[in-house]
């Protein structure tokens, strides 16, 4: 009898700990002003999964839950026009001139619309599931796009002809992303890997392994001299992108990370999940809100692995779209609380 007490008394001592550090221990929160809210968009009525800027830093396209997407005008906030779906839009992309954006939406096709007149100019075939990720390369030539399908798609923007389909990858893709010099086309996948490959030859050139679960989001420094992935496996890493060597691992308060950007050649900002596995679970199925103050991103300084700053304006989770101006002066955050809120860098 003693014995199942003693076993029952450490069970519930096991359980208690674990709700505690689950719900109740408040994570580390860095009080900064390297970034500061600037504005909060409120043109969703959904979860809002991707912003991007376009070339001229005023307009905006984001998209998510809702059976559109929107582009915008982030000086007045006024909806200049809304991009009609019939589903949601998870991942959008603006081209580098500024004349086009590409949505890719839960039906697996990519569509190119004109920004001026918010005009469906083609539909891009191929894939038959949800689409996580649209992409414009450097010049504007090609899109790529991945998603549920377990294949990459490049095609040529002002045709739709289908340039490649990359079919290394045995589970989802998450994030397609070319390099600065648009000679590689790099694709994340639920295999935990990142595959890079030629946009020449049409070939795989190179695989990365360094993170054990999910990397879901990438990005390259602007110098193009490292890639920074962060995933389902809480951490960030970065990666010399001519060696491909890993440099450095960041590991902070955020529990998965869904979106990762690189502020300047030596500062990234990460975000995602502001909960943990049981917070995840109550929210999902019980509506739970949280009990503590959420670390919804956190900025590092890449060299010195430490962080700078903690962000914790969002009610909750960051989603896969992080959008960058092209000074690298402001930070569009999609969220799961259905807004967009833009922070300035000092």
């Amino acid at each position: 009898m003693r014995k199942r007490t003693i076993i029952g008394l450490l069970l519930l001592t096991g359980l208690t700990y674990f709700v505690y550090t689950q719900l109740f221990e408040q994570p580390e929160l860095v009080a900064e002003n390297y970034i500061e809210l600037k504005e909060t968009f409120t043109h969703h009525s959904d979860d809002v999964w991707s912003v991007k800027f376009g070339p001229n830093d005023t307009l905006m396209v984001s998209g998510g839950m809702e059976n559109e997407a929107k582009i915008w005008s982030r000086i007045n906030g006024e909806v200049i026009h809304s991009l009609p779906h019939e589903y949601g839009v998870p991942t959008v992309a603006y081209s580098p001139d500024g004349l086009t954006v590409c949505t890719g939406s839960y039906d697996g096709k990519a569509r190119i619309w004109d920004v001026k007149t918010g005009a469906l100019i083609r539909v891009l075939e191929g894939k038959d599931d949800t689409l996580w990720s649209v992409a414009y390369s450097p010049d504007g030539q090609y899109i790529a796009a991945g998603g549920n399908e377990d294949a990459v798609y490049v095609w040529r923007k002002d045709t739709g002809e289908l340039m490649y389909k990359f079919n290394e990858s045995e589970e989802n893709i998450w994030e397609v992303l070319f390099n600065p010099t648009g000679d590689l086309l790099l694709a994340s996948g639920s295999d935990n890997t990142i595959r890079i490959y030629s946009m020449e030859t049409g070939t795989l050139v190179k695989t990365l392994s360094g993170h054990s679960l999910v990397p879901l989001s990438m990005d390259f420094s602007p110098n193009g001299a490292l890639l920074a992935s962060g995933g389902d496996d809480k951490t960030v890493k970065v990666w010399d992108s001519k060696s491909w060597e890993l440099l450095h691992t960041l590991k902070g308060e955020n529990e998965e990370i869904h979106a990762v950007v690189f502020v300047d050649n030596n500062r990234i900002l990460a975000g995602g999940t502001d909960k943990k596995m049981l917070g995840e679970f109550l929210e999902y199925h019980f509506g739970f809100k949280g009990f503590v103050t959420p670390v919804i991103a956190t900025l590092w300084d890449v060299k010195n692995e430490t962080i700078l700053q903690t962000i914790s304006g969002h009610t909750n989770d960051l989603e896969l779209g992080i959008g960058l101006s092209s000074d690298r002066k402001l930070i569009a955050t999609p969220s799961k609380d259905k807004t967009i809120k833009i922070w300035k860098v000092n």
